[in-house]
């Protein structure tokens, strides 16, 4: 149905890879799409400790012609297309599962430097696929936009959820990227702010008025939020809160978060309509 990039420029401090996981939650969560996470990051394991403590990938068997190679994850699919060996419903081979039916991951680590170079080459290929299969593809990424790669994948993206700091130099660049680059127009992009601080004047209303820009939201940080994402426990977390009837910290959070979740699909709709 869609691809949606959750993209920055490449600074950690802007919460991007948190955000996208608590947004996937949520959506599967309050719908029964099937939504995969696609990782591209070089060797990055921030987005699958979300999920899941760290523990000893396991590795499967893949063979083209007569060689047997050791294949998970990213590398396996990469392997599977160079070797026309492929389909939509082949990535799941390749996945893991978060919540059955509706929440998926394709991450790899543990890589080389080289081995990362060259399947970044075929990413865009992987995220057409995957869309033919599920109905969300949200895709992990960040770096220079005019990057060969990137571009790419932003430009296949339906949507680009931008993701900014609480940093006015970075909110300031923002403004000029979107002026000069046609990737990121309007009708195309939503704004978060990550880890953001309701109490500084760089918050999320304060930044739209300044900025322009509509659709700009707060990801709000929340303590218990990052301590669930380090220790693996991000599910146990949407669990344990939502719907709580006293507000506080945690519940403000979730109210959020399905609220950016319920304006992503709203988003889609409105340009589906459009083309």
């Amino acid at each position: 149905m869609a691809i949606i990039s959750f993209w920055s420029d490449g600074e950690k401090e802007t919460g991007k890879t948190l955000s996208l996981a608590a947004i996937a939650t949520q959506l599967s969560i309050d719908n029964t799409y099937k939504t995969l996470i696609f990782n591209t990051e070089y060797n990055d394991n921030t987005l699958e400790n979300c999920f899941w403590t760290p523990k000893k990938p396991k590795r499967e068997t893949f063979m083209i012609g007569n060689r047997a190679d050791l294949a998970t994850g990213t590398t396996g699919v990469a392997k599977a297309i160079l070797s026309n060996k492929t389909s939509p419903e082949i990535i799941k081979n390749y996945t893991k599962t978060i919540y059955k039916n509706r929440l998926e991951i394709l991450t790899e680590e543990k890589i080389s430097q080289e081995d990362y170079q060259n399947q970044r080459k075929i990413y865009k290929e992987i995220a057409k696929i995957a869309n033919k299969y599920y109905n969300l593809v949200l895709i992990d990424i960040s770096g220079n936009a005019e990057e060969s790669t990137t571009r790419s994948i932003l430009e296949e993206s339906d949507l680009i959820i931008v993701n900014l700091p609480q940093n006015l130099k970075k909110i300031n660049e923002y403004i000029e990227l979107k002026q000069t680059n046609r990737i990121f127009n309007k009708e195309k992009t939503i704004v978060l702010i990550g880890k953001c601080d309701r109490n500084s004047k760089y918050n999320a209303k304060n930044v739209s008025r300044y900025s322009n820009i509509r659709d700009l939201y707060p990801i709000p940080y929340n303590t218990q939020f990052l301590e669930a994402t380090n220790e693996g426990q991000i599910t146990e977390f949407f669990t344990k809160f939502r719907g709580r009837i006293h507000p506080d910290e945690n519940t403000y959070f979730l109210e959020e978060v399905k609220n950016v979740s319920e304006r992503i699909l709203e988003k889609l709709k409105e340009l589906q309509m459009r083309t």
